[in-house]
């Protein structure tokens, strides 16, 4: 019976992403605009495969609070390939804290319920749309409270700071997209060929605790999820502050390698990100694209 469930879940955001793509055309002509800005794309049928994909995303968020309390081991099983885990376990005996630093690929919600259903213990750092308590956040957000810490919590801003700073030091996981569009300092280098300032506060605090970084990277397509965590870029703290040019420029190699490697499924360019902030900085009006035949 769990499995024809997970069939109907499986078919919903195909069916979605039909009409989506088909109803919302200023959505699907900027969404086409930067397929062509970012990933130098101009054959239309790989532009409306891009497109039709990043509504599929979408419409997987829509049941996505149906599926994760199904999740167990056999579910994990049949429907999730993991490569890396090992990194994980290993940084996890160092006993220090450990940031799981990705992007906007896939399914972050079902990604990082895979890892708490495998046993590990993971904290979300969320950043962007509305703080705790807001009913638009709740529906565009589905985990608990205890699980996630707010950066735009209505509690004083040293608040939430703290949390992340004692999640850490007590050898806790946080999940954080560095990708996105966040904080006041930053480092600045090229992406997609292009100069991008991404922000460095989680690295600062990864740097205070000592704490491993580790890449990570998902990916969902028609129902299947792969994971992938790649081997720490944080050298250690060596050489203290002087890692975080080094972190940036790994992370933005790792997340241009991705995005180029899978353009279809990054939500990154159509949301509250660094790219995006780029492309909104950088041109006005959506770019012509070619025309592509529905």
């Amino acid at each position: 019976m769990k499995w024809f469930l997970y069939k109907i879940f499986f078919i919903y955001p195909v069916i979605f992403s039909f009409f989506y793509y088909h109803r919302r055309k200023n959505w699907k002509n900027d969404v086409e605009s930067k397929a062509v800005f970012f990933f130098n794309q101009k054959d239309p049928k790989k532009i409306k495969k891009i497109v039709r994909s990043i509504a599929e995303l979408k419409g997987v968020r829509k049941i996505q609070k149906y599926i994760i309390p199904h999740m167990d081991r056999q579910y994990v099983k049949r429907f999730v390939e993991i490569e890396g885990l090992h990194h994980l376990d290993k940084a996890l005996k160092k006993k220090n804290g450990i940031i799981l630093m990705t992007g906007h690929f896939g399914n972050p919600h079902l990604s990082w319920s895979v890892l708490r259903v495998l046993g590990y213990d993971i904290t979300v750092l969320k950043g962007g749309g509305s703080p705790r308590g807001s009913k638009h956040s709740k529906y565009k957000y589905y985990d608990t409270h205890d699980n996630t810490i707010f950066l735009h919590d209505p509690s004083p801003e040293t608040a939430y700071k703290k949390r992340i700073i004692d999640t850490l030091n007590a050898g806790k996981i946080i999940y954080h997209a560095e990708d996105v569009a966040e904080g006041r300092s930053g480092k600045e280098v090229v992406c997609l060929g292009k100069k991008m300032k991404f922000p460095t506060g989680m690295i600062c605090f990864a740097h205070q605790t000592e704490a491993t970084i580790i890449p990570f990277l998902h990916f969902y397509k028609k129902g299947k999820i792969s994971i992938i965590l790649k081997e720490p870029i944080d050298n250690h703290w060596e050489h203290g502050e002087e890692e975080y040019d080094t972190i940036v420029t790994k992370y933005a190699k790792l997340l241009e390698h991705y995005i180029l490697k899978y353009p279809e499924q990054y939500m990154g360019a159509y949301g509250p990100t660094v790219l995006s902030s780029y492309f909104k900085s950088h041109y006005k009006t959506p770019l012509p694209v070619v025309k592509v035949k529905q």
